[in-house]
C-alpha cells in the first residue's frame, strides 16, 4: 500500500482509519463496480481485497479537497443500536430500498467516532473529528453510478455514546435507537464476545462507564448497555424512534423506513420480507432465521441476571416506558 496525497479518489472508497509512520490518515481501496451487498461494511472490504483491488493511505487533509469534488448522497436516516438487537436486519432491509447506500459499521466512520470518546479534549480537536467525520461520510457516500438517492448508516454500538456530537453535524437526519432486554444482549455477548469487550486497554468503554480496567465481562457488558439505553432516554426526540428487538417485524421495519422519509414499493415490501426470513449477519444468505429470545433466558447465568439488573434494568424500564408513551 503506498502512500498517496492525490485527489483522484473517484471510485475509491475509505475503508480504514490507521496510522502509518506516526502519521493518523485513511486506507482507500479501489472499489468500482463493488456493491456493498454484504451485511457489514468490512466483509464486503474483504471481498474486494481477495480480488487485489489496489489500495493507498492519504493523510485525513485529502477529505477537505474531495468535499468539492466528488458528488455524494445526504444521510437520509442513521441507525443506532445497543448491541445484539436486530440492527443488522435493520440494515440489511434499508438495502431492498432502490438505489441505496448502505453503511454497516465502517471502520472508517466507528473508529473517528471512538476519536471523540477518547481524544476530543477540547473545542479545535472536537471541530477537527468532526470535519474529518463529516468528510469520510461524503467520500462513503459518493454517486459511483449516478444513481444512488438514499443513504443510511448503521454505526457500531459503542459509537452511540457520542451521539449528541453526531447530530451536530448532521442535526436534521432523523435516527433509530434499537434495544432489547439486557439480559438477552448479554448471554448474546457473553457466547460470542465482540472486539469492543475485549479492547485491551479498555478507552472507549472506560470513557463511557467509568474505570473499566478489572470489571468481568458480564459487569462491563451490563454497564455498557445501561449507559446506551440512559442516552436514548435523554436525547430520544421527535426526531427519533425507539425499537424494541420484540417489535420486529415486517410491517414495523416498513414503519421505519417510512420514518426516515422513504416510500416502498410493493417490489421493495416483498424482498424485505423475504430478507427477514434470513440470518441477519450471514454473508451467504442461506440460513434460516430462527427468535432466539427464549433459549437466551434460559441461558442466562446467574452472574448476567444479577449484573443486568443492577446495570441496566432501570434505565431499560424506563426507556420502555418512554417508547410505550411515544407510540
Amino acid at each position: 500500500m503506498n502512500a498517496d496525497q492525490s485527489t483522484d479518489l473517484k471510485g475509491w472508497l475509505p475503508v480504514d482509519a490507521v496510522v502509518v509512520d506516526g502519521r493518523p490518515g485513511l486506507v482507500w481501496m479501489e472499489m468500482f463496480g463493488i456493491n456493498l451487498t454484504e451485511p457489514f461494511f468490512q466483509q464486503t472490504v474483504e471481498r474486494a481485497r481477495r480480488e487485489n483491488r489496489a489500495e493507498r493511505f492519504t493523510e485525513f487533509d485529502v477529505l477537505l479537497q474531495l468535499e468539492k469534488q466528488l458528488e455524494s448522497v445526504d444521510p437520509t436516516g442513521f441507525i443506532f443500536h445497543s448491541s445484539r438487537c436486530g440492527s443488522t436486519l435493520v440494515a440489511n432491509a434499508c438495502r431492498a430500498v432502490s438505489n441505496s447506500i448502505v453503511l454497516s459499521e465502517a471502520n472508517a466512520i466507528d473508529k473517528l467516532i471512538a476519536r471523540f470518546i477518547t481524544d476530543a479534549d477540547n473545542p479545535v480537536k472536537e471541530s477537527l473529528y468532526s470535519v474529518f467525520l463529516r468528510g469520510v461520510v461524503h467520500a462513503l457516500a459518493q454517486r459511483r453510478t449516478g444513481k444512488e438517492r438514499h443513504l443510511f448508516i448503521k454505526f457500531a454500538c459503542c459509537s452511540f455514546a457520542q451521539l449528541e456530537r453526531i447530530k451536530r453535524i448532521w442535526p436534521a437526519v432523523p435516527w433509530l435507537f434499537l434495544y432489547r432486554d439486557p439480559v438477552e444482549t448479554i448471554v448474546s455477548n457473553m457466547r460470542d464476545v465482540p472486539p469492543w469487550l475485549i479492547d485491551k486497554d479498555r478507552r472507549v468503554l472506560s470513557s463511557i462507564i467509568g474505570d473499566a480496567g478489572e470489571m468481568n465481562l458480564e459487569e462491563l457488558c451490563a454497564r455498557t448497555i445501561g449507559s446506551f439505553y440512559s442516552t436514548a432516554l435523554k436525547l430520544a426526540n421527535a426526531n427519533s424512534m425507539l425499537l424494541n428487538y420484540n417489535q420486529l417485524s415486517v410491517p414495523v421495519i416498513a414503519s421505519v423506513l417510512n420514518f426516515f422519509n422513504v416510500s416502498l414499493s410493493s417490489e421493495e415490501l416483498e424482498t424485505i420480507a423475504r430478507t427477514s426470513k434470513v440470518y441477519s449477519k450471514e454473508v451467504s444468505g442461506t440460513r434460516a432465521f430462527v427468535d432466539d429470545v427464549d433459549a437466551k433466558q434460559q441461558l442466562a447465568s446467574n452472574t448476567a441476571r444479577e449484573m443486568s439488573e443492577r446495570w441496566a434494568g432501570e434505565p431499560y424500564r424506563l426507556l420502555e416506558q418512554k417508547r410505550n408513551s411515544n407510540p
